[in-house]
């Protein structure tokens, strides 16, 4: 009856050697170590890393240039007093003076090592401040930028005198502020590239990041999918298991389960990065609120510029994530039904280290590729479909929004019907060599021994 069920339905049985193995896996304690272990050096290292950069950068800053004296050019409606900026936590000991225009600021400018501009225009319906640095100052445009951060944070106060409690004070006070430092020289312009200098960095190392951490996942979950089934080729339970479970539910729930083990340590992990990356910029900037590092200043910029990440890029990287996984997982279950004994592991897993690394390679571009794209990954488009390449491209340029909606989906097609091709082709080599005991079979011999197998199968049925 049991044997009738299973081949009326080979994915019977698959949810329960899906829970069975991914609590197995999730309870052992080499899994639980180094994942608290790694989670919690993310969340407690970064914000250590960070401050210990703000208080080093904070001592070496001992000699360099501050801000003495601001000159405001207020190009907007209203009066109001400036020295409440001085009331916050920073920048207290500083002296304002107003002016009309840009000319009288810049002309009343005397020490140009000690002195900024700051410029507030009203775009459209946004307060835009401007922080000038003089041309040749020894002022340093992390400062600069670190004072703008400041009156930006502070300019309600100067909305509220200019909205003198009137009924337009509401709009005023709800009114968007935004910041940018500049330089008063005649190829200023030039500073406006560097707005993209966050992104163009984002773009080229966030998909070599995820390009080595999903290399190394795949290698440790890989290897270890193959010597968990030939292991369980070995056991003595092996024949009672698959009395009850047909071998496609036995691959497909074990690939599935060691799958989703591995993505979830790869958020808890992702989510500990960003847990320590927010709480050691606040702490940094806190503890030492003139901080100029740029390891701070990096991180701070990838944060206020979330709006670089695509949340529903984030989404589709999950899935292919997932499904990628189970690709290579499932040529690692082949390799482990290809072995007899541990000493064959280091002669099957040399074809799934091989398919990993030659992908790897594919997936780099030439130094003309980096030119056009920011990025040192290839241009061609057949990696984005490709399975074997997809997972290891796809999910970066989704996340940064460089990847279109339809080519995720046909991607993630193409991946659903590659493993599950892959999960049978591993449940068929399973079954077929369950108690092979010889040398590994080479290619040719596989297959004909799948051919023959399936003969005698289709005449056992007929």
């Amino acid at each position: 009856m049991a044997d009738h069920q299973m081949k009326k339905n080979p994915l019977a049985g698959i949810g329960h050697v899906y829970g069975f193995t991914l609590k197995q896996i999730c309870t052992a304690k080499g899994w639980l170590i180094s994942t608290i272990l790694i989670a919690v050096l993310l969340l407690c290292g970064i914000p250590l890393i960070l401050f210990a950069s703000s208080a080093v950068s904070g001592d070496d800053d001992d000699g360099e240039a501050k801000i003495a004296s601001v000159l405001v050019c207020d190009e907007t409606a209203g009066d109001a007093d400036y020295s409440a900026l001085t009331q916050g936590d920073r920048f207290t000991d500083l002296s304002y003076t107003v002016y009309g225009t840009m000319e009288e600021a810049i002309a009343a400018i005397k020490d140009k090592d000690s002195t900024v501009i700051l410029r507030v225009t009203k775009p459209d319906e946004t307060m835009l401040l401007t922080v000038y640095l003089p041309e040749d100052s020894e002022l340093s445009r992390s400062r600069a930028s670190s004072y703008a951060e400041y009156a930006e944070s502070m300019f309600p106060a100067i909305l509220m005198q200019k909205a003198q409690l009137t009924p337009e004070s509401v709009m005023l006070l709800s009114m968007p502020v935004e910041t940018s430092a500049s330089e008063l020289r005649l190829d200023a312009a030039k500073d406006d590239e560097e707005q993209n200098v966050l992104e163009e960095v984002l773009e080229f190392l966030l998909p070599f990041l995820m390009l080595m951490l999903l290399y190394m996942m795949v290698i440790l979950y890989g290897q270890s999918m193959a010597n968990s089934v030939m292991l369980e080729k070995n056991s003595k339970l092996v024949e009672t298991v698959l009395t009850a479970v047909n071998p496609v539910a036995l691959m497909g729930g074990k690939l599935f389960a060691t799958a989703t083990a591995a993505i979830i340590q790869i958020l808890i992990w992702l989510g500990c990065t960003f847990g320590g990356a927010v709480g050691g910029v606040f702490f940094a900037k806190q503890l030492v609120p003139e901080t100029q590092s740029n390891a701070v200043q990096a991180v701070s910029g990838v944060i206020d510029n979330s709006q670089l990440f695509s949340l529903s890029g984030i989404l589709l990287a999950l899935v292919i994530l997932s499904l990628g996984f189970l690709l290579y997982l499932s040529l690692g279950a082949i390799a482990g039904a290809l072995a007899s004994k541990a000493e064959d592991l280091s002669k099957t897993n040399v074809v799934f280290v091989i398919v990993l690394i030659v992908s790897l390679f594919l997936c780099m571009g030439s130094p003309s590729d980096a030119d056009k794209t920011n990025s040192f990954i290839s241009s061609a488009a057949w990696i984005r479909y490709f399975p074997f390449t997809a997972l290891l491209v796809n999910p970066s340029e989704l996340i940064l929004g460089n990847s279109s909606l339809m080519t995720a989906l046909i991607s993630i097609v193409i991946l659903i019907l590659s493993v599950a091709l892959i999960v049978y082709l591993a449940a068929a080599i399973y079954k077929l060599l369950l108690f092979y005991r010889g040398a590994v079979p080479t290619p040719a011999k596989l297959l004909a021994m799948l051919k023959d197998s399936k003969k005698k199968q289709e005449s056992a049925d007929s």
